[in-house]
């Protein structure tokens, strides 16, 4: 049987790894504790953040039927937020996202789903893939110790662009870098209910770009969770700067804005996501190169929102098939 190494245990990798799983052996191997990549959710205490994602949507028949199962086992649920558009401190637009198209998330954590995809599958976490090599028609995978991972008919890489770019620069010229751009998310907890009466926000005119109430949705908490992101302009600019004056500054975009006190705050985190979007598409689904075996999958080949990392596992899963 076929032998298939996946780098990348986000949802673009997950999904191929369950399509093809059965028709071929397939590992995926990822540096972190946890699946999802930026599908993911941190705790601290009695407080729950999605930092990364904060919900998605759905455009295409494929990618709802391939949500059913795990909206009936409950596993994905609609978040019908009260949603508000700033202009600056002030509100400019008001709806209510269950009068709408559902607005999805992971219950009871937006991992949840990368969880459930990856049940069954064999994937390493914890395991940093730090250098490829192509020799006797296999590809050698090894960890950052050195130590050997196996050797593999096929390579994917389902990591962003520059990551994969850097394990193996010589697909830049057959699948193009985009300009990836950053992202700070602030994370506070409080021991009090905040006087706003909405629970997701998308901001204009300011250094903050998005408000989330994250124990409104599904499943979560009751503890009071705010995720704060940045603008990407914000965070490509100061992506080196000490923490406490990227804290400070987006709290008092925060306060500027919503009315929101950061310094009431119990629990205040920050995570600087370096690869957040793609600013400009690829103009394929996928790359793949059969002749040397290897190929390249990620929601930067068309946008970044979680139904394009799966649009682009399915776009190779279908090249495979063939080819196995």
């Amino acid at each position: 049987m076929t032998r298939i190494a996946i780098v990348g245990a986000g949802l673009a990798g997950l999904t191929l790894a369950r399509t093809l799983a059965g028709r071929a052996e397939v590992r995926v191997f990822d540096k972190a504790r946890g699946f999802g990549g930026r599908m993911a959710t941190r705790r601290a205490g009695p407080f729950q953040f999605d930092h990364g994602a904060q919900f998605f949507t759905v455009r295409s028949d494929d990618f709802q039927a391939f949500l059913a199962p795990f909206v009936d086992r409950g596993a994905v649920a609609r978040w019908d937020a009260e949603f508000v558009e700033f202009d600056g401190p002030h509100i400019g637009h008001r709806r209510c996202w269950a009068d709408g198209p559902p607005h999805y998330v992971g219950v009871p954590a937006m991992n949840a789903l990368p969880k459930a995809l990856a049940e069954g599958l064999d994937v390493r976490l914890e395991t940093r893939v730090g250098a490829v090599a192509h020799a006797n028609g296999f590809w050698q995978l090894h960890a950052d110790d050195d130590n050997e991972l196996g050797a593999w008919d096929w390579l994917v890489l389902a990591l962003p662009a520059p990551q994969a770019h850097e394990l193996l620069p010589d697909t830049r010229s057959l699948a193009p870098e985009p300009p990836m751009t950053a992202c700070f998310s602030l994370l506070l907890g409080f021991d009090e209910a905040l006087a706003v009466d909405w629970q997701a926000a998308f901001v204009a005119g300011a250094d903050i770009s998005w408000i989330s109430l994250d124990h409104s949705k599904p499943g979560r908490s009751a503890a009071v969770s705010v995720v704060v992101h940045s603008t990407n302009r914000f965070a490509d600019a100061h992506l080196g700067d000490e923490r406490e004056r990227v804290v400070a500054h987006l709290a008092g975009e925060l306060e500027r804005v919503a009315g929101i006190d950061a310094a009431r705050a119990v629990h205040v985190d920050l995570h600087r996501w370096r690869y957040a979007n793609v600013g400009r598409q690829t103009g394929g689904k996928s790359f793949i190169d059969a002749g040397r075996r290897v190929a390249a999958i990620g929601d930067w080949f068309i946008q970044g929102r979680v139904e394009s990392a799966f649009a682009s596992a399915r776009d190779l899963a279908r090249t495979l098939e063939s080819l196995l």
